[in-house]
């Protein structure tokens, strides 16, 4: 006979509190793609920080989760490069568009084979949506002409994200400018140049940072040479001069020293002819009857 089995039935649980919402900071999913795909996004993410990094609220990033709906976790997406002007800089995990209080102003993607189709479209009416007011769109491996990459920027009007063409006032007919940001971007190769409108300069990329420093280094280590050898130039000059003034001095020593001996021998002789004299005197005295 089998044993009975006894269920026990606790009491009805009062219902619990509903467990906070999480937004996790990372989706697994690499930044980029490859290499080349990797070398695109930083040639625009670098510039950018390095040229906004000391603009107070103005917080630059990259492959970092956006959530735009409150309350949906599945709302989310990680641009390549972003820039949101009017908040705090700083490192954050996640941003999260209700408790930044605005979603970013500029937004880049770095397109490739399998996202060039959705970037385009997709994720342009998603931008649209959320409130950015300018996205870049970057296809390294766009050819035509003999020309590698493209570059497409797209600007708000109304709900929209319009795209616009290259020029204007300051810029090249090769140049698409940043009304946000101030810069305009031009592609490369499979890397895109960021230009600063005021200055006229263009930013530079990793690489070209790396050596600007060294060659900077290098400029104040020569110059710290040149301070050098001059302290040592003036160094040498003061103890030549020492060494005049130590050596005028002795001359003069040595000239009154050899006036006083002429002097005093001088003297001697004056004293010596007087002493003839008076003999003489006496002399001739002693001779007279």
């Amino acid at each position: 006979m089998a044993k009975d089995r006894i269920i026990e039935q606790s009491a009805p649980a009062a219902l619990a509190e509903p467990e906070p919402l999480e937004y996790p900071d990372s989706d697994g999913l690499p930044m980029a793609e490859n290499d080349e795909h990797h070398v695109a996004i930083q040639s625009v993410r670098l510039p950018l920080e390095e040229h906004l990094r000391h603009k107070a609220g103005t917080y630059v990033t990259g492959d970092l989760l956006m959530y735009y709906v409150q309350g949906d976790p599945s709302k989310c997406v990680a641009p390549d490069v972003m820039v949101v002007q009017g908040v705090a800089s700083g490192l954050r995990r996640s941003y999260l568009v209700w408790a930044e209080g605005k979603p970013p102003d500029f937004v880049v993607e770095v397109s490739s084979p399998d996202s060039g189709k959705a970037d385009r479209t997709v994720k342009r009416e998603l931008y649209a949506s959320i409130g950015v007011q300018e996205y870049l769109l970057f296809d390294p491996g766009y050819q035509e002409g003999g020309q590698a990459g493209r570059l497409q920027l797209f600007r708000r009007w109304g709900s929209k994200l319009v795209e616009t063409g290259p020029g204007g006032p300051e810029g090249s007919d090769t140049e698409l400018e940043s009304e946000v940001l101030r810069v305009s971007f031009r592609a490369e190769g499979m890397r895109v140049r960021v230009r600063d409108l005021a200055s006229g300069e263009d930013l530079l990329w990793n690489n070209e940072q790396a050596l600007a420093r060294q060659d900077a280094e290098r400029q104040r280590d020569a110059e710290a040479q040149a301070r050098q050898d001059a302290e040592r130039q003036r160094d040498a000059e003061a103890q030549a001069r020492q060494d005049a003034e130590r050596q005028r001095s002795v001359e003069a020593q040595a000239r009154q020293d050899a006036e006083r001996r002429c002097a005093a021998a001088i003297e001697a002789q004056k004293a010596t002819e007087a002493r003839i004299a008076e003999l003489e005197a006496l002399l001739r005295d002693s001779k007279r009857p």
